[in-house]
Parts: C-alpha cells; sequence; structure tokens
C-alpha cells in the first residue's frame, strides 16, 4: 500500500490557488493592463473561450481508449487489460469514461493543469480514478531531490499529500517541467481585451437608447413636445427589456434609418479580433468554433482536418503518455501500448470513405472481415472473406513474365 512519507521542509514550486468559489464570487484573477482581471470563470464566460474548450473537450472525449498488446510486429487489442476496463466501463463511481475525459480536458486547457487520484487494488492494478479540481492542489518539491508531491484541499477541510505514483497529471506547456502553465495566463492581455470589450457592449445595450434611425418633420416643435417625444422613445427603446417595440409616428414625423456609427462598427471590429485571437490561441479554426464569416462549402472539410491534426493530435498525445506513465509500470509499458481511436475522426463522409476502401481492397491492404470491421458490421463466415486481393502487374510470377 503507497504511503506518504513524512517531509520535514518542502519548497512549493506552485502555490495554491484561490478557492473555486472565491474566483466565482469575487472575481480574483490575473492582473492585467488592461484593468480587467482574468479568471477561469470569467474567461468562460466568452462564447469564443467557451466554443474552443467545450469542442477541444468534447472531441477527445468522445474517442475510445484502447490498450494493446505487442505482438511480434503487430500488435492485438487488449479489452480486458484494467486500463481498458476502467475506460470501457466508469472511472469512478460517480462518472462515465467520457464525463472524466472530458472535465480534465477542459480543467487542462483552463487552467494548464488536471488531476486525478489514481485508487489502486490489491494486486497493484488502477481501480478508480477521482478527478481533483486545480484549485484546491499544490505542487510540491522535496528540497536536495528531484521529488515531488500533491498537496490536497479537501471539500471537507483539512489537506493530505499524495505522491506522484497516486496522481494522473495532465499538463499544458510547461516552464519548469513540473507544473503547466495556462493559456489563459501567457497571454492574460488578449483574454483581458476581449472581456473589457463584451462588458462594454453589454453596458452599452442596457444603459444605451439602441436607436435604428431618427425622426424628422419639417415643423418646428415646442421643447414641451420634444420632450415627450423624447420621453416615449425611451421608454420603447431604452433598455433591454423593450426591444423590439414599434414607435407610433405622429402626424408629419417620418422615420430616417443610419447607418452603423463609426464607434459601433469598430466595437464590432474589436470583438470579431477577440474571437479570432482566442481561436488563435487555442488552435481552433475559427468557423470550428462557430464564427462562419470565412467558412465556405469548399474549406469546411478542409479545415476539419486541420482540427483534427493540429488541435486534436497534440491533446491526444498528451493524453496518452499521461496515462502510460501514470497508470503502467515501467515493465508494462514495455508490452502495451494505451491509444485513443481516432478512426472516426478521420473516416470522412461516407463517397469519400468507400472510395478508400475499395482502393485498399484492390491493392491487398485489406481484407474483406478488416472494411466489415471497420464499419461495425458483423464477419463473413465464407473462405474469401479473409483473403487479400493483388493486382495481376503486382503479382511476382506476372512481373517476372511481362519483363521477359
Amino acid at each position: 500500500m503507497l504511503r506518504v512519507p513524512t517531509i520535514r521542509a518542502i519548497e512549493t514550486r506552485e502555490a495554491a490557488a484561490p478557492s473555486s468559489w472565491d474566483l466565482m464570487v469575487t472575481g480574483v484573477g490575473l492582473d492585467t493592463d488592461a484593468g480587467v482581471l482574468v479568471s477561469p470563470y470569467l474567461a468562460e464566460n466568452l462564447s469564443a473561450v467557451f466554443a474552443c474548450v467545450q469542442i477541444i473537450a468534447e472531441t477527445v472525449a468522445t474517442l475510445p481508449v484502447v490498450v494493446y498488446r505487442r505482438a511480434g510486429d503487430g500488435r492485438a487489442v487488449e479489452p480486458q487489460h484494467p486500463v481498458a476496463r476502467l475506460f470501457a466501463d466508469q472511472p469512478n463511481e460517480r462518472q462515465t469514461a467520457p464525463e472524466f475525459i472530458e472535465q480534465l480536458t477542459a480543467h487542462c486547457l483552463l487552467r494548464g493543469n488536471a488531476y486525478a487520484e489514481i485508487r489502486w487494488d490489491a494486486r497493484g492494478a488502477p481501480a478508480e480514478l477521482i478527478p481533483l479540481h486545480p484549485d484546491s492542489v499544490a505542487v510540491l518539491r522535496v528540497p536536495g531531490t528531484r521529488r515531488i508531491v500533491y498537496e490536497v484541499a479537501d471539500p471537507d477541510g483539512g489537506t493530505r499529500r499524495l505522491l506522484p505514483e497516486q496522481v494522473l497529471h495532465l499538463k499544458d506547456r510547461t516552464d519548469d517541467g513540473v507544473v503547466g502553465r495556462s493559456r489563459l495566463s501567457r497571454a492574460r492581455e488578449t483574454f483581458a481585451t476581449a472581456i473589457a470589450t463584451e462588458r462594454f457592449a453589454a453596458s452599452t445595450y442596457k444603459n444605451g437608447a439602441a436607436l435604428t434611425g431618427v425622426l424628422q418633420t419639417p415643423e418646428a416643435i415646442s421643447d414641451a413636445t420634444a420632450a415627450r417625444l423624447r420621453t416615449s422613445f425611451d421608454d420603447i427603446y431604452k433598455g433591454s427589456g423593450n426591444a423590439g417595440k414599434v414607435a407610433v409616428l405622429e402626424e408629419s414625423l417620418t422615420f430616417k434609418a443610419i447607418s452603423v456609427s463609426p464607434a459601433d462598427a469598430e466595437m464590432l471590429a474589436s470583438r470579431r479580433l477577440g474571437v479570432e485571437n482566442i481561436c488563435r490561441i487555442f488552435r481552433v479554426p475559427a468557423p470550428i468554433a462557430g464564427d462562419l464569416t470565412h467558412a465556405t462549402y469548399s474549406n469546411i472539410t478542409e479545415l476539419n482536418r486541420t482540427f483534427t491534426t493540429h488541435t486534436l493530435s497534440p491533446w491526444l498525445t498528451r493524453w496518452e503518455a499521461a496515462l502510460r506513465r501514470s497508470l503502467l509500470s515501467a515493465a508494462a509499458r514495455q508490452n502495451y501500448l494505451i491509444e485513443f481511436d481516432t478512426d472516426l475522426l478521420l473516416r470522412g463522409d461516407m463517397l469519400t470513405r468507400f472510395q478508400s476502401y475499395r482502393i485498399g481492397r484492390e491493392v491487398g491492404l485489406y481484407s474483406a472481415n478488416d472494411l466489415r470491421r471497420f464499419e461495425n458490421l458483423n464477419p463473413r463466415t465464407d473462405a474469401e472473406a479473409d483473403v487479400f486481393l493483388a493486382p495481376l502487374n503486382m503479382n511476382p510470377e506476372q512481373a517476372g513474365q511481362a519483363k521477359g
């Protein structure tokens, strides 16, 4: 059974962050030159941040975790391996595997680190993974060594320490090799500017008169009439609760539509630029995050490939490396692999997929049962189902005759 040793002196590598409740209620966060505090809770109020985090975390969570055993020059699926069973069923009693993976991925995207406590059974196999909120975990270093421990603040009060062997630690890019640094802290001014722009827009809609035109009359009107008209239009237009009401024009009044003011146009451009900058930080193509300004029918497929290759692949690699390091012993890592099955992401549309199947079948890359397995169909039982085809011009005998 693992046991945390007594440590007389511990040097803090990363101080414990404020509690989740403090961050949410008091707005504690990172100071910025824009005068706006930045925290995960405030940043996720931005639709671009929420969309980027959600699309990455949800997509990673949809992919099955597969354990392979090395077999000669190939490998074989091991569905009964303890790690495979853990992710095929439930990592803990409260979460399914997709929920667990989505939570830890989102933690890492917003805070730079994600933690889960590993509980081992009597045989030394991982039996449960309990997620830990990053705000409740501090990483401590044992002076004079390269060893670290994790200090966890429990919700009921008190703290406890866990050894590295007891923690699954997923981290974003790190500066010291110990803890990851969040993208919010690396690009805090970008997020602060976007938050400030959204607050300015909200204040404008709340307090300003959202007019789409002006009232004109060729006749002179008294101050009392002008005040009455102003009050009437304020009652109709001012405030978000009155948006969409219709004004009734009196006598010779006419309505003249006005275009977007330069200030409003600049605010809209700033908001759009904020979306693009946030997508750039998370490496998510803007159309994938819901900004279809520059999207076309022809580039959506290519953007999906870009998203899979340049956005998801790094996160899947982080996950796979962290799972192998934390859940497999040094000896087991020589014989087993843990990977996410990305087949669903790479399959493409039905026509493209079937065309690639035909090519793979004709050149002898796949058998008929291989293709049926890709489509989740039952295998054929005839003798030809597992035969690999080869073009005649690639047959060694035919090639020799043609050469002669």
